[in-house]
């Protein structure tokens, strides 16, 4: 009777064990919908490809409505990391919310200001008198017009801006003439050139060239407590992007499988499809170098001291942060050397 009982404790811890293991790391979304952007190639292909289980994590996603409440689920404890702007993450700082970067996941900065291929707007400068549209005037969008203004030697008053979303709800702003130009993210051009509206991204001052945007952010209090965990979910990500950069028709039937909501998902070989593939493609260019091969990328999302103050600089000119904060109170690196423990010669086609 005693070993009887001695088994069956045994089988419920082993049980509530791998209960805990099933479901014990949230990732935050700054956005309420899926789309083919980092979440497919940092989390839907790496979790269809057994990488987080191979470092004992089974991700969720939380879904919120952008980065500040990303970050806020990130900082109450409802989720262990978030993806989120960069710049969104000094401004929370700032405010003395206890949150650190800790591992990038863009190289470049996505936004640009786009108009019509007939329009007369040719430079920033242009802008003056015209109607700009921005994703919302709590985006990362509204901030890059405001510094390509600034540096222009513009001002808002200078022009009249208006929110219109992102993507297909742009498109139809600039189609029903309610703007001139949209300062959108890259992968936004693209849905609104699927969506027949094909513009012409003005040139952008070189002080943006060396800005981010999306970046892995946690708690400091996890930071200290579940490194390890922290650096497993960051190495499976990281290999879903020299994954997707390798074998991209193999990542997006990934990327269906993983979320079937994807357009494209129930007709693999349709125009819808071919669409998502382009945007994921679009947004991954947005996390790798230029150089197409991944065995040469070194540590590429361990952005360096001098991008980041970059980073702060434009956060703080425009009136995201109060004080200029040092790189040290943004940027945790501590987990770098552990995040690229892997072999990228070892990541083979799944058949």
């Amino acid at each position: 009777m005693k070993r009887k009982l001695l088994t069956a404790l045994a089988l419920c811890l082993a049980l509530a064990a791998s209960a805990q293991a099933e479901d014990n790391f949230t990732l935050a979304l700054a956005r309420n919908t899926l789309t083919a952007a980092e979440e497919t190639f940092t989390y839907a292909i790496p979790k269809q490809l057994g990488y987080f289980t191979e470092e004992g994590l089974s991700p969720t996603i939380l879904q919120t409505d952008g980065s500040t409440a990303a970050l806020q689920a990130v900082a109450s404890g409802s989720a262990d990391v978030g993806y989120a702007s960069s710049a969104a993450i000094a401004a929370a700082i700032d405010k003395g919310v206890g949150l650190k970067a800790f591992a990038g996941i863009t190289v470049k900065w996505p936004y640009f200001i786009g108009v019509p291929k007939d329009s007369p707007i040719k430079t920033i400068a242009d802008l003056k008198g015209k109607r700009v549209g921005v994703i919302s005037l709590a985006s990362a969008s509204y901030a890059d017009l405001r510094a390509n203004l600034k540096i222009a030697g513009l001002t808002e008053a200078d022009v009249t801006i208006i929110p219109v979303g992102a993507g297909a709800r742009a498109a139809a702003a600039l189609k029903a003439d309610e703007v001139d130009a949209i300062d959108s993210y890259s992968d936004s051009f693209t849905v609104m050139r699927q969506n027949d509206v094909d513009l012409t991204l003005l040139e952008r001052p070189a002080e943006m060239e060396k800005l981010f945007s999306v970046t892995m952010v946690t708690s400091a209090k996890t930071l200290e407590t579940r490194g390890k965990e922290l650096a497993g979910f960051a190495r499976a990500a990281y290999k879903g992007i020299v994954y997707t950069q390798l074998y991209p028709d193999s990542a997006l039937a990934l990327a269906f499988a993983e979320f079937p909501q994807l357009a494209g998902a129930a007709d693999p070989a349709g125009q819808d499809a071919k669409n998502t593939a382009e945007a994921m493609k679009i947004a991954l260019g947005d996390s790798i170098p230029d150089e197409q091969d991944p065995a040469k990328w070194g540590e590429w999302l361990n952005l360096p001291a001098e991008r980041w103050e970059a980073l702060l600089t434009f956060a703080h000119e425009t009136g995201q942060t109060e004080k200029k904060l040092d790189v040290a109170q943004v940027w945790d690196a501590s987990l770098m050397p552990e995040i690229y423990k892997f072999d990228v010669k070892a990541i083979t086609e799944k058949k």
